[in-house]
Formats: structure tokens, sequence, C-alpha cells
């Protein structure tokens, strides 16, 4: 136990210290605090301290499946407030769902442990269908635990101020031509940063194409905004009005800095949920940078960064496809005879 934390505490920081952005951060770190919290119950068993032992032990299969379940009513509840807040949309349905979701989980696993039933145990259709469905809970589980957490770590990792270009990424507009509050937040952090920088000659880098329902471009309400509501010079601002998402936010944006400078560096700034991720895309595209949040209304976080958790899925399909083959080959081999 104690080498198998040694192996993963070193590959974190190995890792974390090659490049904070890289996708094996939140696996490794979650995965390094899981083997150290173990490690030490070990340590703490094999010296003696059986009462310490039993509180962890508690702590972990009592206390933390306790604060799970609980979550799922803090969840549902925060969908129900979003919804009323910000509107009916897929979107804004997603911390309603994922509790709802947890609570299946438990009438799951209540009724496969606790019942008196074989039903499971009889049927090998059943019995396949709960491992696939409890395999999953765990494994995306763990990893939007990961993610969550180191997001939250990336926020504090300190920033050098030495950048040749802020990138402010767009958000949906109000009447389809003014800044939203959300993005304004957004603005108002990258001029903050802007009238900190070391660099004397930063630009700042509008990012956001036209939507279907926006009368002009995200990057030319922030641009009039900018002009408006602040003092920064007209021929600081550059516009970049072709993107469609965060990754084409990036891509277009380090295009324009290129026009500049050969080798830019930049600070591209959003809502804190939103940082990690966008740095991992920047990290894909090779662009230098940091990442700089701004805060979020607290109702809207558990949905946001459930968001950002798909997005992430979506984009790393493959390793989670990968991580079923062997299941699914145990499975096969298990059931031989009765499938095949």
């Amino acid at each position: 136990m104690y080498l198998t934390t040694l192996i993963f505490i070193l590959a974190f920081i190995f890792v974390y210290r090659h490049d904070n952005r890289s996708y094996w951060n939140p696996p490794l770190f979650i995965l390094s605090i899981g083997s150290i919290f173990l490690s030490i119950m070990t340590l703490i068993y094999h010296l003696g301290f059986e009462s310490a032992h039993d509180i962890l032990f508690l702590f972990a299969f009592i206390f933390i499946p306790l604060l799970i379940f609980i979550s799922a009513f803090l969840l549902i509840y925060n969908g129900f407030v979003l919804l009323k807040r910000e509107g009916k949309s897929l979107t804004n349905l997603l911390s309603l769902l994922l509790g709802i979701a947890i609570l299946l989980f438990f009438v799951l696993m209540y009724y496969r442990f606790s019942m008196s039933t074989n039903i499971f145990t009889t049927n090998p259709i059943l019995n396949t269908l709960f491992i696939l469905v409890i395999f999953s809970y765990f494994i995306f589980g763990i990893a939007f635990v990961g993610y969550m957490s180191y997001s939250i770590l990336y926020l504090f990792i300190p920033k050098n101020k030495n950048y040749d270009f802020i990138i402010i990424h767009g958000a949906g507009l109000y009447n389809g031509s003014q800044v939203t509050p959300l993005l304004k937040k957004r603005i108002d952090k990258a001029v903050e940063a802007y009238h900190q920088a070391k660099n004397p000659n930063i630009k700042l880098i509008v990012s956001g194409g036209k939507g279907s329902d926006e009368k002009i471009s995200e990057a030319q309400a922030m641009r009039n905004y900018l002009l408006s509501n602040t003092t920064i010079p007209e021929d600081r601002i550059l516009l970049e009005d072709k993107s469609k998402t965060t990754y084409e936010n990036l891509l277009y944006s380090k295009q324009l800095g290129k026009q500049f400078i050969p080798n830019p560096t930049f600070l591209f700034v959003t809502n804190d949920y939103h940082i990690y991720r966008t740095s991992a895309y920047a990290k894909q595209i090779g662009m230098h940078g940091d990442g700089l949040g701004c805060k979020t209304a607290s109702y809207y976080i558990p949905s946001a960064f459930i968001r950002e958790f798909i997005a992430l899925c979506v984009k790393l399909k493959w390793v989670f496809i990968m991580l079923y083959i062997p299941l699914i080959l145990l499975i096969i081999i298990s059931y031989r005879g009765i499938y095949w």
C-alpha cells in the first residue's frame, strides 16, 4: 500500500511540474489523496491505535456515503433554484438530474444487497447490467471528484502577470447586443489583470462570434463595453469574432496574437469553473499561458461544474471506452457457456 501511494504521489508531482494543465493531473491527484488516506489507515492499525483506525473506517465507509446521499437532495434543490432563476433548459437541469441519479444509485444498491431477492443472481442479463451500471457510477463518480478537486486547486496556482495578450472568453448576450452580468464579471477581471500586468504593451483580445439569436458578435459587445466603461485605449483591444466554442476562442486568439508576436504568451479570463478545461485546451493547441477565473453566482456552480465535466468526458471519450474494455472482457469470460 505504501509503495502504491508513493508511486501515485511521485507520478502526480512529476506530471504537475511538467505541465499543470495536463489531463493526467485530476486522476493522479485524486488517486494520491485516496491512497494517502488508506496508507494512514493502515499505518494507524499497525501501530495499534485501533480506535483511531475505526474512526477513519467509519469516516470512509459511512460518513462519506452519507455525505453523498445528502448531496443528492442538495443538488435536486439547487436544480429547482437554477430553473427558477435561469429558466428551463437542458443545461439548467443538470444538477437536478445528477441528484436524482445519485438517489437511484442508493436505491439500486439497497435493492441488490438488502432485499430478499435472487433476481440478479439468477438472471445473467440483469446481473451484467447491474455490474455495468455500478462500474459506471464509480468510474464517473471518481473522475468527477478528481476533476472538481483539481479544478479548485488549479485556481490557486500563482500567475506571473507577464503576458503579451489577455483573452476574454465570450458568453451569451442580453437582448442580443449587451453584455450579461456573467460576461461583465469576466471583462472586469480582465481589466483588473490588464492594469496589474508587467508588460506595458499588453493587449486585450475579446473573443466570441455572433450567435443565431444575437444582433452583434460577443466580441463586438465586449469591445463596446470596454470603450464605454474603461480607460483602455482602442488600439489595445483586438477583435476575434469568428469563434463559436471555447476551443475556437483559444485557437483563433492564438492565431491573432501570432500576427503581432512570434511566440506570444496569453492570460485567458473566464469563470472559475471553466478555467481548468480551458487551460487543458490551451495546452492541446500549444498555447503558452495561464487561466484566470472570476467568481460565479453560487447557485450556478454545481450545474456549471457538471457541464464542464461532461464536456471533458466527451473530449476524452476514448479514455473511458478503454476503461470499459477489460470489464467487458471479464464479463464475457465469466459468462462463458451462458452468453456464448
